[in-house]
């Protein structure tokens, strides 16, 4: 009788690569974390910086406004000029009727520079339309101009003597000028009369030269 051979059981075993899978699982999780936490602090922080970097715009150069904001622009003074002769009829007329009104409307924005009409001569010299008497009165405004910078003194005094333009440069005129407009007539007959004469006719030339 043959003999029964028994063989041993053998208990299925489950692979194991599930059990790695699922101790390896929890560690996978942890560094995609770990990695997204990074990256998120990363960005926060290049975010940051930009903030930090981007140059402020300046308010006097900007044109824009923006709700609730006011943006300031800065300008400059614009050129205003005019060219007169002191025994001129139409210069009063000039004066009165123009540059007077537009310094009361905008003398606070323009940079204003009255100058005389003449032709300057060989001989360093000017010579004037209406005359000697005209290159006087002109040298006597230019002094006022020189001597008084604001615009609301040396107007208001070449103004009073061209009321009475037929007058430059008699001495009382301009005297009277002088005094209703707070200038020193002496300061300015000095600078008339300085290097004798010399000053005067040279800031008439270079006003002349610059029409």
């Amino acid at each position: 009788m043959a003999a029964k051979i028994s063989l041993p059981i053998m208990e299925e075993k489950r692979p194991m690569r599930s059990h790695a899978r699922r101790r390896h699982r929890p560690l996978l999780i942890l560094t995609l974390i770990a990695i997204v936490v990074y990256a998120l602090y990363n960005i926060n922080t290049v975010s940051s910086y930009t903030v930090l970097f981007v140059p402020e715009s300046s308010p006097s150069r900007s044109p824009l406004t923006t709700a609730g904001q006011t943006t300031l622009v800065a300008r400059e003074p614009v050129p205003l000029e005019a060219h007169i002769m002191s025994k001129c009829p139409d210069a009063k007329d000039c004066l009165k009727d123009m540059v007077l009104p537009a310094m009361m409307r905008v003398g606070d924005k323009v940079n204003f520079t009255l100058s005389y009409i003449g032709t300057p001569t060989e001989n360093d010299g000017v010579d004037c339309k209406h005359g000697p008497g005209e290159c006087m009165g002109n040298i006597i405004e230019l002094c006022a101009h020189h001597l008084y910078p604001d615009p609301k003194i040396y107007l208001g005094f070449t103004m009073c003597l061209t009321r009475d333009y037929k007058l430059i440069p008699q001495r009382e005129l301009v005297e009277d000028c002088a005094l209703e407009h707070a200038i020193d007539f002496e300061k300015l007959n000095d600078c008339a009369a300085q290097d004798n004469g010399a000053f005067g006719l040279l800031v008439l030339r270079r006003a002349a030269l610059s029409d």
